[in-house]
């Protein structure tokens, strides 16, 4: 407008549109740093009801972990084709960053084949043999990692493979995230809790637990369960299953300490939701979907 041949309003005019451009302009908002950025990425951590067995997704913005893969048929169906995979899909999950396959029991890594073919994964790390988990790494006490969010992750058990049962062999993970440590016990039972206790001691005090064996009565010894003194206990078994899990003495321990105590068997898939400086967030699948006949 400057420039153009115009009168002396249009002149006018340019300058005030100008004026914005020679005003100096401050402002006390700041782009959030990236600790802040964050913390507020939530952990997802998804127990999905695979019956008898287990099978944890955990995921934090664009990272996922799945922890087990539950049981079926490892060459045809199972339920990482029935469930996980469906309810990857579901979450817009698209690759694994970490698969761990805490042992070789048929429900823990019947599923194994199935997500590698069909997704793509990082790392496969497994506890036991690897007779299930042939394209991986054995996990060891001390293994560690982080993810962008500061999510961190450790092996705390087994120390070494050697001379151990199927069982007791089984990958022992924390998570600690948004101001919460998570335990994941594999299937581990009461002699290698002691070990546990023994050399990590308040290492493993955690808010969320994920109840060892199923709720077996050859797991969750009363000193452990006080040693990790859980505010959530968490049991993946299957309903009405021929073992009798959770065993009613586990219940029983896990009620002395205070623990809220959530199962697949009744609540189908469980959803927890961390934040930082939140209360967690609680979702029961057959709360959210109501079948006739339940």
């Amino acid at each position: 407008l400057l420039a153009l041949p115009t009168a002396v309003r249009g002149k006018l005019l340019a300058a005030l549109l100008l004026l914005p451009m020679l005003l100096s302009v401050h402002s006390n908002t700041s782009l959030p740093d990236s600790e802040t950025l964050a913390n507020e990425v939530p952990l997802v951590v998804t127990v999905l009801d695979v019956g008898q067995g287990t099978a944890v997704v955990v995921n934090a913005g664009s990272r996922s972990l799945i922890y087990d893969t539950g049981g079926g048929d490892p060459g045809g169906s199972n339920m990482a084709t029935a469930v996980i995979l469906p309810f990857l899909r579901h979450s817009n999950i698209t690759s694994i960053d970490t698969l761990i396959v805490s042992h070789q029991d048929n429900d823990h890594s019947a599923g194994v084949g199935s997500l590698l073919k069909a997704v793509p994964t990082r790392r496969v790390l497994y506890g036991g043999d690897g007779s299930a988990t042939p394209l991986g790494e054995e996990c060891l006490a001390g293994q560690a990692w982080r993810w962008p969010d500061g999510s961190s992750f450790q092996f705390l058990s087994p120390a070494s493979p050697e001379g151990l049962s199927s069982n007791d062999s089984s990958c022992v993970l924390l998570i600690e995230s948004k101001g919460h440590r998570l335990l994941l016990l594999g299937d581990i039972e009461t002699k290698v809790e002691q070990d546990l206790v023994r050399y990590w001691r308040n290492r493993l005090q955690s808010d969320w637990l994920l109840v060892a064996h199923h709720g077996s009565l050859t797991s969750s010894s009363y000193a452990l369960l006080k040693q990790v003194s859980p505010a959530i206990a968490v049991i993946s078994s299957g309903y009405a299953n021929r073992f009798g899990h959770p065993h009613p003495t586990v219940l029983m321990r896990l009620e002395q300490l205070g623990a809220s105590i959530y199962n697949t068997s009744a609540s189908g898939a469980l959803q927890f939701v961390f934040t930082k400086d939140a209360p967690v967030q609680v979702k029961r699948y057959r709360q959210q979907v109501v079948r006739f006949w339940m």
